[in-house]
């Protein structure tokens, strides 16, 4: 059998090499045509003109006197024959009669132009075309015969296509409109029909190799003396190609029996794959309740063999998302996000490196809107990871003149790589004591602020920085705590109060807080605490009840860890994030280069003293008091007086504090002021 076949297939491939060869040769022997050679009418005794020499005289005149200049067709078909025979197709004698109709129909019609515009080309349609023009004008008229040599030679291309003609054109259009849908629907995919029923998206942004948004250097390298991190400090992750379509297309048919087996019926319409999973659109048969599905996801993930699958309805769309973890997990670098043009375009100084959204896409965050954030995850869950992220890249955004921050860790472990960049306005905090007079002084700044945009006539920092001078503009500060768990348990009421003092007022002011804990307990996230804290960020947890109290919504305890997140933002449906990876290195890397840029100064932030519980009850109404007189003898002394110099020397809070600046500003002791923090000259003695 098999040397049978072998000898059919020998013998296809000499037919075909002999079909080849033929067309080319009559091929130029029809080119060379002339009509005084030698032929069956014409007798000559010169050598023939034509280049296929007598035999080719011969042939090019039967063909040119029988079918006219159709004949130049009859090569091309024995080329295209002989090269299928070569490559092994097989016949298809539907063409041959495709090939048979389209000889004698294009010379009729060729013999019909001929004649309607008075051609004197004699061969033009041959014998047969002048035949059958003649018989067909007769029967149907000049217009008739036209119509019926054109329709017979649509007919006869369509027979010898290989393909279907009208429904590739068809299917063409479909195509289009099916893609147009789509992006109309979901604007991050462009849809790729694999079969009838299936489309998977690619992601705008494919992979770390190729990664369109890159860009090596940050718009913004120098400011003033400051230099902003180069991105090289910063390391790629290595690229991944993904689920091929063949793999993703086996994926879907399997999901779909294992929802068969449930007894829930639909179908995969799309897939979606991103670095670290893949969600699969499915839509449900008619009377299927989304509750059945969503409740499967355990049941699903144990079918799959994956260690947790997320099941959720998709706004505005009839279908139902399924996340499905990939087999290779790609790693989100850091790097790929802060050199995305989205971040590098961002012109908010607290722009948040965030990872990127399970489709590929770079996510970056603005906490000027948000205002604050409140971040929980299990231990190991990549809270810290992103912590770090979060920090470098506010240095990679603004300058220390800019952006100043203040880190709480009760840990003592994450943060304290970050001490003495200039960017911070105390040394990390590490003691609960320590950490809950910090944040008392947070909101003594915050008060400041208030009075010094009042006295501007200016409704937040932004408008205040346009109308102040150089010297008295505010930064924004931004306070960071590793665990709140901590601060909760050793000072709960202080700590609560101030934060969320804070959290309602200080974002006119230029104070943002991002607090980060790994217990989401109500005892740990109150409600007063949860409810000025629209922004949050949930990473895995251990328990349904663990998802509902940072997000109002189960699904974070099915996520994989190692950086995957989910975010919820007001107006926003909760978004999947694969979170971006910095490792310790680089972080020590970008801080090393910030540190040898210049040394923080505390001494602004050390100087507020936090009032005593005691001194809360003490009238400071305007009396001149003993207290007044020493301050009046202080400021004498030194020659100059500010606020936080009184509370230093007298132990006193704010308030009593600039009561006595302004009774001194009424005496007409003092000077005008300044600048924000600087002191005021002491003008007359006693």
């Amino acid at each position: 059998m098999q040397k049978e076949t072998n000898k059919n297939r020998r013998l296809q491939e000499i037919v075909g090499v002999i079909a080849l060869l033929g067309g080319l040769y009559l091929a130029l022997s029809l080119f060379t045509y002339h009509k005084w050679d030698r032929s069956l009418l014409t007798f000559s005794i010169t050598p023939p003109k034509n280049y296929g020499g007598i035999v080719g005289a011969y042939i090019s005149d039967i063909i040119f006197s029988t079918i006219g200049f159709s004949g130049f067709s009859i090569p091309l078909f024995l080329i295209i024959y002989g090269i299928k025979n070569i490559m092994g197709k097989e016949k298809n004698r539907i063409h041959l009669l495709g090939a048979l109709l389209f000889l004698p129909s294009l010379s009729m019609l060729l013999h019909l132009l001929a004649k309607t515009m008075a051609l004197k080309i004699e061969p033009l349609g041959g014998f047969i075309g002048l035949f059958l023009s003649d018989t067909f004008e007769g029967l149907l008229s000049s217009i008739g015969a036209y119509i019926l040599s054109i329709a017979i030679i649509i007919v006869s291309i369509i027979l010898m296509s290989p393909i279907s003609i009208f429904s590739y054109f068809i299917d063409k259009k479909k195509e289009k409109i099916d893609k147009e849908k789509l992006e109309d629907a979901n604007d991050h995919n462009s849809g790729i029909i694999i079969n009838e029923s299936l489309h998977i998206s690619a992601p705008s942004v494919k992979t770390p190799v190729a990664h369109k948004h890159l860009k090596e250097k940050p718009l913004r390298e120098t400011i003033g003396n400051y230099n902003i991190p180069p991105i090289d400090l910063l390391k790629s992750a290595e690229g991944m190609s993904g689920p091929t379509k063949e793999e993703l297309n086996i994926a879907a048919s399997g999901l779909e029996k294992k929802l068969s087996d449930f007894g829930v019926n639909g179908k995969i319409r799309q897939a979606h794959p991103g670095p670290v999973v893949t969600m699969y659109e499915f839509e449900p048969a008619a009377g299927v309740k989304i509750n059945r599905i969503v409740s499967l996801s355990d049941d699903l993930a144990l079918a799959l063999k994956a260690p947790s699958i997320r099941i959720y309805p998709i706004a505005g769309k009839a279908t139902i998302g399924i996340e499905v973890p990939n087999n290779e997990r790609a790693t989100v670098s850091l790097k790929e996000i802060i050199s995305s043009e989205i971040f590098q375009r961002s012109h908010s100084l607290l722009t948040l490196a965030l990872g990127k959204d399970i489709f590929g896409n770079p996510v970056v965050t603005d906490l000027a809107r948000m205002p604050h954030l409140l971040v929980a995850g299990a231990t190991g869950s990549g809270k810290s990871v992103s912590i770090n992220a979060m920090i470098i890249s506010l240095l990679y955004k603004a300058t220390p003149d800019e952006v100043k921050m203040l880190m709480i860790d009760p840990k003592l472990l994450e943060l304290s790589v970050y001490n003495d960049i200039p960017h911070l306005i105390a040394p990390v905090i590490t003691g609960p004591k320590e950490a809950s007079d910090a944040l008392k002084k947070m909101v003594f700044e915050m008060e400041r602020r208030y009075k010094l945009l009042a006295e501007k006539g200016a409704r937040n920092i932004e408008n205040y920085n346009k109308q102040a001078s150089q010297s008295e503009r505010l930064p924004y500060i931004v306070v960071f705590i590793d665990e709140l768990a901590d601060l909760m348990f050793t000072a709960p009421n202080d700590v609560e109060n101030a934060i969320a003092r804070l959290a309602q007022m200080a974002r006119a002011s230029g104070i943002h807080l991002i607090l980060a804990t790994q217990r989401p307990s109500v005892d740990v996230i109150t409600g007063l605490i949860k409810a000025n804290f629209p922004a949050r960020i949930s990473f895995q947890v251990t328990s349904k009840i663990d998802s509902r109290t940072i997000l109002d919504a189960q699904g974070a305890e099915q996520l994989l860890g190692m950086g995957d997140m989910l975010f919820m933002v007001p107006g926003v449906k909760i978004i999947r994030i694969h979170g971006a990876y910095i490792s310790d290195t680089e972080v020590k890397s970008v801080t090393e280069f910030i540190k040898a840029q210049g040394a923080p100064d505390y001494s602004a932030f050390e100087n507020i003293v936090v009032a005593d519980e005691k001194e809360k009850g003490i009238d400071i109404s305007g009396d001149r008091d003993e207290m007044y007189q020493r301050v009046i003898e202080f400021a004498e002394s030194v020659g100059e007086v500010s606020i936080s110099s009184i509370q230093r020397r007298f132990k006193i809070g704010y308030n009593r504090a600039a009561r006595m600046m302004e009774l001194l500003e009424e005496d007409g002791l003092v000077g005008p002021p300044k600048g924000a923090g600087k002191p005021r000259d002491f003008l007359r003695k006693r």
